[in-house]
C-alpha cells in the first residue's frame, strides 16, 4: 500500500477537516507542489478543489474550473493514483482519455477497491470517507466485481441493508473525527426506512447537533431553523456563527428573523441589507422579501414600488410565485411597471384566496378591467375579506338591488 505524500495528507487535513478559509490557499499550493513532482494522488484532491461546493467548501473561494477538474482527474489516472481511478467514476459525466478508469499497476477494479480499502484501514480518514460512500451508493459492487444475477431479492435486499449498515458505522466515526462530509448520507440511512432500517429520527437531530457543534456550517443553520419557534435568539447566535464561516445562505435565515412575520422583534432596516449583502446565498427568497419589504414599506423604509417590482419580478422570472399576490398589484395599479390587467389577473390567479389577490380579482371583475365586468363574480372575491380597505372603499362604488349588484 502507497501512503499519501506528506503534502498531500497536510492539504487533506487543512481542506476538508480542519476546513479554515485563511489556509486554503497554503493548502492548494501543497498540492500543487505534488502534482508538479508527479503525484497521483496530489492530481486527485486538487481536480476537487475546482469543482464546487459539492467536493469543497465555498468558504475556501476557489474557483470553479470544468477544464482543470477533467485535466486533473485524468493525470490522477495516468500517473496510477488509486484514490484518482476509484473517486473519478463518481464524478458525473467524465470519461477518462485513456479510455479506461483501471490503469497500470491495477489490474481490475478489484485490485483498486482492495488498495483504497487499505489506505482507509490504515487511518486515512478522506479514503474511509470514500469507502463509505461506496458502501452507500451501492458503487462497491462494481468495484468489486460483484455478480448479482444469481441473487434472489431477499439476497440482494440483505446484502444493500449490509452495505448501508457498514456506511452508517464509518459515517458515524468519521463525523466524531470531524471528517463531516458523509453527513446528509448517514442521516438519509437513519430517516429513509430504505432496506428495512428502523428509522430513528432521535438519531438524525444527534447526528446534525454534532455536525453543528463540529462547524459545519449547513448544519448550523438548520439546527437553527429548528430552534427558530422555540428558541429564536438561540436560532439568531447559530445564524451569525454560520455566517462567520462564509456561509451566505445564513444571511436569509438570519435577515427573515427581522422581517415581516419574523420571530424577533421586526426591523426591517436590519433585514433589507441583509437581503442585499446576501443575495447570492438564497437569491429567490431574498428578492421575494425584499420585495415585500420594499412593497409595503417600514420601520423608516419608505415603498419603493420601482425596486419592489424589480425584486418580485426576478424571483418569478425563476419560476417561484411566492409575491404573486404584489406582483400581480404592482400590474394592475401600474406601480414600479406599466399597467397590464392580463398580467394581473395571471398572477392573481396563482394564489386567489390571498388578501391582495382576492381584493385585486374582485376589482379586475367589478369593473371589467381587461375581461367582461362581472359584478357577481367579483363580489365572491370581495366577501373573502369584507373588513379589508380596498374592500369596503371598493363596495361604496356599487349597491345591491333586486336583479343583483349594480354599479352606482
Amino acid at each position: 500500500m502507497r501512503k499519501l505524500d506528506g503534502r498531500v495528507e497536510r492539504a487533506v487535513q487543512v481542506l476538508w477537516l480542519e476546513r479554515p478559509s485563511d489556509k486554503g490557499q497554503e493548502a492548494l499550493a501543497l498540492l500543487m507542489q505534488a502534482v508538479n513532482e508527479g503525484d497521483g494522488d496530489a492530481c486527485y484532491f486538487l481536480a476537487r478543489c475546482y469543482a464546487g461546493p459539492s467536493f469543497i467548501d465555498a468558504g475556501f473561494h476557489f474557483p470553479i474550473d470544468d477544464k482543470k477538474v477533467e485535466e486533473y482527474l485524468n493525470l490522477s489516472i495516468e500517473r496510477g493514483s488509486a484514490l484518482g481511478m476509484f473517486a473519478a467514476r463518481r464524478v458525473a459525466g467524465f470519461k477518462p482519455r485513456c479510455g479506461s478508469f483501471v490503469r497500470e499497476p491495477y489490474g481490475s477494479s478489484k485490485e483498486i477497491w482492495d488498495e483504497v480499502c487499505a489506505i482507509a484501514d490504515s487511518g486515512e480518514l478522506f479514503t474511509k470517507y470514500l469507502v463509505a460512500n461506496a458502501y452507500y451508493f451501492g458503487d462497491v459492487a462494481q468495484l468489486t466485481e460483484m455478480d448479482f444475477s444469481k441473487m434472489t431479492k431477499i439476497e440482494l435486499d440483505w446484502q444493500f441493508r449490509r452495505w448501508a449498515e457498514k456506511a452508517a458505522s464509518m459515517y458515524e466515526e468519521l463525523i466524531h473525527k470531524n471528517m463531516l462530509m458523509g453527513v446528509s448520507n448517514y442521516i438519509d440511512i437513519v430517516t429513509s426506512g430504505d432496506y428495512g432500517i428502523p428509522r430513528n429520527e432521535k438519531k438524525a437531530q444527534e447526528i446534525m447537533q454534532i455536525a453543528a457543534e463540529k462547524g459545519d456550517p449547513f448544519y448550523i443553520v438548520k439546527v437553527g431553523m429548528k430552534l427558530e419557534e422555540t428558541d429564536p435568539v438561540k436560532a439568531e447566535e447559530y445564524y451569525k456563527r454560520a455566517l462567520s464561516y462564509d456561509y451566505k445562505q445564513a444571511g436569509f435565515y438570519l435577515g427573515r428573523l427581522y422581517s415581516f412575520k419574523g420571530k424577533l422583534s421586526r426591523d426591517l432596516r436590519k433585514a433589507r441589507d441583509l437581503f442585499e449583502q446576501y443575495l447570492s446565498g438564497n437569491e429567490i427568497a431574498c428578492h421575494n422579501l425584499l420585495g415585500e419589504i420594499y412593497f409595503y414599506g417600514g420601520d423608516g423604509i419608505e415603498p419603493d414600488f420601482d425596486k419592489a417590482f424589480q425584486h418580485l419580478l426576478a424571483a418569478h422570472n425563476k419560476e417561484n410565485y411566492w409575491g404573486a399576490e404584489m406582483l400581480g398589484t404592482c400590474y394592475l395599479k401600474g406601480l414600479g411597471t406599466n399597467v397590464n390587467y392580463t398580467l394581473a389577473r395571471q398572477e392573481f390567479e396563482r394564489y386567489p384566496n390571498e388578501p391582495l389577490a382576492a381584493v385585486g380579482l374582485g376589482e379586475i371583475y367589478a369593473y371589467g378591467l381587461g375581461v367582461p365586468q362581472d359584478i357577481k363574480k367579483a363580489m365572491t372575491y370581495w366577501d373573502k375579506y369584507p373588513n379589508h380597505a380596498s374592500v369596503v372603499d371598493n363596495k361604496k362604488n356599487f349597491k345591491k338591488t333586486l336583479f343583483g349588484w349594480k354599479k352606482k
